[in-house]
C-alpha cells in the first residue's frame, strides 16, 4: 500500500500568482505610476489653457485642421432645397454653409457631413445627410460635390454645401458656430462663427 504523496508547487510557480503580478504591472503603468512630477502638472495646465483660447474664425478665414483645411464662404436659409424636380422641404428651417475643402495631407480622406456641427452655445446640431445631397444637385440631376461619403485625394479641393434643418430661432441666432473636424473621428475641431 504505497501512498503517492502530493507536492504543492510554490506559490511564484502557480499560474494564479503570474496573473497578479501582471495585473498589478498593467494597473501600474495605467496609472502612470502616480508619478507627482511638477512639470508635468505645468504642461498640463498650459495646454488646457491653449485649447481654452483658440483663436476665433469667421466667414471668409482660412481655417487649418489637422491636414484639412476649411473656408466658409457664405450662408442663407430656407425652406427648401434641392432642384425642383426633387426639393427636401424643412421640419424647420435649413441653414445652409456653403464651404471649401481641401485636403493638404499625403492620404485620400472621406469628406461626409458628419464632419460638420452646428454649436449654439451648448448645443450641438448635426448635418442633413439628405438635404446636403440635395442642395448640392442641380437641375439636370447630377451632383458634383455631395459632401456625402466623397473621397478627397491629397492636394484636391472641392465645394459645396452642407444643410442643417433647425427651427427658425436657432438659423436666426447671433452666436452659431460651425464646428469642422480632422476626419470622421474628429480628433481636432475648431470652430467657425457663422455671424
Amino acid at each position: 500500500m504505497s501512498k503517492e504523496v502530493k507536492t504543492k508547487k510554490p506559490f511564484y510557480k502557480r499560474t494564479w500568482f503570474w496573473m497578479v503580478v501582471i495585473f498589478i504591472a498593467v494597473a501600474a503603468i495605467a496609472s502612470n505610476g502616480g508619478n507627482d512630477d511638477p512639470k508635468d502638472s505645468k504642461s498640463t495646465a498650459a495646454s488646457s489653457t491653449k485649447s481654452e483660447s483658440k483663436k476665433e474664425y469667421k466667414i471668409g478665414d482660412t481655417v487649418k485642421v489637422g491636414d484639412m483645411q476649411y473656408k466658409v464662404t457664405k450662408t442663407s436659409a430656407s425652406k427648401k432645397v434641392g432642384p425642383s424636380a426633387l426639393q427636401e422641404t424643412a421640419n424647420g428651417t435649413f441653414l445652409i454653409v456653403d464651404l471649401n475643402v481641401k485636403n493638404n495631407g499625403e492620404d485620400s480622406v472621406t469628406v461626409d457631413s458628419s464632419f460638420f456641427n452646428l454649436k449654439l452655445g451648448s448645443k450641438t446640431y448635426k448635418a442633413d445627410a439628405d438635404a446636403s445631397m440635395s442642395a448640392n444637385q442641380k437641375e439636370d440631376g447630377s451632383i458634383d460635390n455631395s459632401f456625402f461619403l466623397q473621397d478627397l485625394n491629397p492636394g484636391s479641393e472641392m465645394s459645396g454645401k452642407v444643410v442643417f434643418d433647425v427651427s427658425e430661432d436657432v438659423a436666426n441666432s447671433s452666436g452659431l458656430k460651425l464646428q469642422v473636424q480632422t476626419g470622421t473621428f474628429g480628433t481636432e475641431t475648431e470652430n467657425i462663427n457663422l455671424r
